[in-house]
């Protein structure tokens, strides 16, 4: 008998059973692959999770008129050094991608491939039926405009081939980009190649997840590509969510919940996909241990146990993720009234409506608090909200 191995859900979800939610942002995303967006959310608050299910869908898509080819990285991981460095990325995660595709994800493979792409100086690869013509070498790590745009053309007519239409690059931890001295020129570059480069743009889409590095610069900046983003923010899981992901984690750990016990979850929680999955782990091992446990005490020891997480939220001026003082000001006052708009709020803090405003989107995004409808907001995770009194 196979014995259960529950994901710790402290890392990204990369199993599609145990990702729930979102729905409204990938069925946008699914109608339509080919455009730019950027999906913006809190720490631990599932944006990794979102671009693992979206390849997931793509992948197993059986849309042909759509169908997009998912190429995903990490920015904060590969670290490019220009944007020479960044168009040799995306063509190299692509070939990479397309043959861990064909040959079914094996380790072995993806290990050599890489090791071969690092020793090659240029000439053809041939692999599971696809040409790969290798334009710059790989140990200079670098490409030029006109060679990226061979290469990607040159792979686009193989994937069409293959039942795709193009690609779809999904691009983890943007918030490097707007880092480097070199970031408007790589906006320009790709928004040029979204805007007037007949031949790629109608094939290939660009999907960025970040937080306020990313929304800060764009508000600064103006960046040339995120002008033509659509933006999502991801706030917190609706409360239908939250109920399915209780039931199928109840039901694949063979765990009873009691009404009052999954209200309270829910509450606690606040629909923070992290928090809700480390209550669930936390009570769920109470019960299979037979120990007894009240609800109050067991959410005071989860509270010391998340003091680093909820410290990095409140206020570590280390992290970029971190509130403002003007954010942390609203999210007081909203303690206090529960409940509240713009223009409610604005009565109550010595603040401008638009900084209001900003803020409530940005602690909505970070899923301490809940947006109710386009004015309305409440507040959200009691955990956390009690972390924060007792701070």
């Amino acid at each position: 008998m196979t014995t259960l191995v529950r994901p710790d859900f402290k890392l990204p979800i990369s199993d599609t059973r145990y990702f729930f939610g979102r729905d409204d942002i990938l069925k946008a995303i699914e109608r339509s692959p080919f455009s730019v967006r950027i999906l913006l959310g809190g720490h631990r608050l599932g944006k990794t999770s979102l671009l693992n299910e979206i390849q997931h869908r793509f992948l197993t898509s059986s849309n042909s008129d759509y169908r997009a080819f998912p190429v995903l990285f990490n920015l904060q991981q590969e670290r490019p050094e220009n944007l020479d460095h960044l168009r040799y990325l995306m063509i190299a995660r692509l070939q990479e991608a397309l043959a861990e595709y064909k040959e079914g994800r094996l380790s072995h493979w993806r290990k050599s491939y890489r090791r071969l792409l690092r020793q090659i100086s240029g000439g053809e690869i041939k692999k599971v039926g696809i040409s790969l013509k290798v334009t710059n070498p790989d140990y200079e790590r670098r490409l030029i405009n006109e060679d990226f745009r061979q290469d990607l053309l040159r792979i686009l007519k193989s994937l069409q081939k293959k039942n795709f239409v193009g690609v779809c690059y999904l691009i983890d931890g943007a918030e490097f980009i707007v880092s480097q001295e070199w970031a408007n020129d790589a906006w320009s570059y790709l928004r040029a190649l979204k805007d007037t480069d007949t031949a790629l743009k109608p094939f290939v889409g660009l999907i960025f997840s970040g937080y306020q590095d990313l929304k800060d610069y764009q508000q600064k900046v103006g960046s040339p590509l995120l002008n033509i983003a659509e933006v999502e923010w991801l706030g917190a899981l609706k409360e239908a969510d939250m109920q399915q992901l209780i039931a199928y984690r109840r039901q694949i750990e063979n765990i009873f919940l009691t009404h009052e016990e999954i209200e309270q979850i829910i509450e606690w929680s606040g629909g923070h996909p992290y928090l809700i999955q480390q209550l669930l782990n936390t009570i769920f091992d109470y019960k299979n241990s037979d120990q007894s446990y009240v609800m109050d005490a067991l959410m005071n020891n989860l509270i010391r146990q998340y003091d680093g997480d909820f410290s990095a939220w409140w206020d570590n001026k280390k992290k970029s993720y971190s509130f403002s003082a003007i954010e942390r000001s609203v999210y007081l006052k909203l303690i206090e009234k529960r409940m509240g708009t713009t223009e409610s709020l604005a009565q109550e803090i010595d603040l401008s409506i638009g900084e209001i405003a900003d803020a409530l989107e940005v602690l909505a995004g970070t899923g301490v608090i809940q947006k109710i409808d386009d004015e309305q907001y409440k507040i959200g995770a009691k955990i956390f909200e009690q972390w924060v009194k007792y701070n």
